[in-house]
């Protein structure tokens, strides 16, 4: 009986010790793309199971479990802004933005809600469609003065409502796929704030053209790599490997410190930023029903000391 157990128990630590190699380091197979999503919950598993295993003083479980959260959760940090807490605030301009997905969102009242908020300077919409278009510059008109608009039928409109002057915009094409790039004014600073939508990938088509995505992506940002702010819907994790070896080429960095895991659907939209800027505070952003619909985050230049 003995033996029995600790076979399954060397078996389960296998399953483990392999499940994490192949979801951090090789995620070349199919069921860990997939599994990708869920490595938040997973790191949660790992750690209870240590707990069990300590309980039980099953030192087979115990080691694997915790050593396998260790690494796990060493490469989710990794994979999140690296700084423990906020940086504070400097004599720098600041710019505080929001990015919001339309197609979250069924009640105006919310977008209502965003607007009124007095410390929001930048409004990035996406997925903005022709019906969000005949409502949303009405209501912003008094607080957001300066607006650039790519009103499409498809997933891809996109637009920029700004409390600053909004000093130059264009959009950029990849293939049929536009990204808005705007620069905006703070003060004596210029942020520049690309806002972007990347294909999902669901199938062998739209993971080529995903990494296709990220790669004119990459060569764009390192064309102007100061005071940058690139920000949207990736339809990935970010922890996923494409916006992980998007990040370490461009040298961006992530804005959100961690997810909550209180849900099954981890949050696909982001916000990158270059190392000159220093993001000092970040929010999901949900609706009274406590569904996800974008985000908010507030940054400044470095001084330069702190460069």
């Amino acid at each position: 009986m003995k033996r029995i157990i600790s076979t399954g128990n060397k078996f389960m630590a296998g399953f483990i010790i392999l499940l994490t190699v192949c979801a951090v380091f090789i995620p070349i197979f199919e069921f860990t793309e997939k599994f990708q999503d869920y490595l938040v919950h997973f790191l949660i598993f790992l750690i209870f199971s240590g707990l069990i295993g300590l309980i039980l003083s099953n030192k087979t479980i115990l080691y694997t479990s915790f050593g396998c959260a260790a690494a796990l959760a060493f490469f989710l940090k990794n994979a999140s802004n690296p700084e423990l807490k906020n940086p504070t605030t400097n004599g720098r301009n600041k710019l505080t933005l929001v990015h919001i997905n339309l197609s979250l969102i069924t009640d105006v009242e919310t977008v209502r809600n965003i607007i009124s908020d007095e410390s929001i300077q930048v409004i990035s919409f996406q997925e903005y469609t022709p019906d969000w278009a005949s409502i949303i510059p009405e209501i912003t008109k008094a607080k957001f003065p300066y607006i650039y608009q790519d009103v499409r039928i498809d997933l891809y409109g996109k637009a920029i409502f700004s409390k600053n002057i909004i000093r130059k915009s264009e959009v950029i094409n990849y293939t049929d796929i536009p990204n808005i790039e705007t620069q905006i004014e703070s003060g004596d600073d210029v942020f520049t704030i690309l806002s972007s939508y990347m294909t999902p990938a669901l199938d062998n088509m739209s993971k080529t053209q995903a990494k296709s995505q990220f790669r004119f992506l990459e060569e764009y940002s390192l064309k102007n790599k100061d005071g940058k702010i690139i920000m949207g819907e990736f339809n990935q994790v970010y922890w996923s490997h494409d916006i992980l070896s998007f990040r370490n080429k461009t040298g961006l960095l992530n804005s959100r410190r961690n997810v909550f895991p209180t849900t099954m659907k981890m949050p696909y939209d982001h916000i990158f930023y270059s190392p000159d800027l220093e993001c000092f505070y970040f929010e999901e952003l949900n609706d009274s029903d406590g569904n996800h619909f974008g985000c908010k985050s507030s940054f400044q230049f470095k001084n330069q000391k702190s460069r």
